[in-house]
């Protein structure tokens, strides 16, 4: 072999190195993207356990008519089993902190109904937790 083969050889591997490095990214992040997926409101709370702690603006029984069309199970009390938080003004603190212990996502009244109103809204997996969700509604 020459220089020259060994040379043009040595640049075919390269490359053909670096469009397998870039195929591969490209598949992990497609992979990645499937994860991330977007869910809808109803999807978000659909079968969970939810507990409602704190004084509420909206009616009770309105809170918990709009979470029964998800078929969300309305507890009394904080349990392992709780998957979401919907606090009012001044929820215990201790609730809170239990929530936060057992991994359940909470959402602050305001942010509920906003996401509940909002046409067409698709909640973000990644949504913090007592974040105050801001949507443009056209007139």
């Amino acid at each position: 072999m020459t220089t020259e083969t060994i040379i043009i050889v040595t640049y075919v591997l390269i490359f053909l190195l670096i469009s397998f490095l870039v195929i591969q990214h490209l598949s992990e992040e497609n992979k990645e993207s499937k994860k991330k997926k977007i869910k809808t409101l109803a999807e978000e709370f659909e079968g969970q356990k939810v507990l409602i702690d704190g004084k509420l603006n909206e009616d009770y029984s309105k809170i918990k008519e709009i979470l029964k069309r998800f078929n969300v199970e309305v507890q009394h009390k904080m349990s392992t089993k709780t998957g979401i938080l919907i606090t009012g003004k001044n929820p215990d603190d201790f609730v809170v902190e239990e929530a936060k212990s057992f991994g359940t996502k909470i959402y602050s009244e305001a942010s509920f109904l906003e996401l509940y109103y909002a046409p067409k809204f698709m909640l973000k997996s990644k949504l913090k937790s007592m974040q105050r969700a801001t949507v443009k509604v056209k007139i």
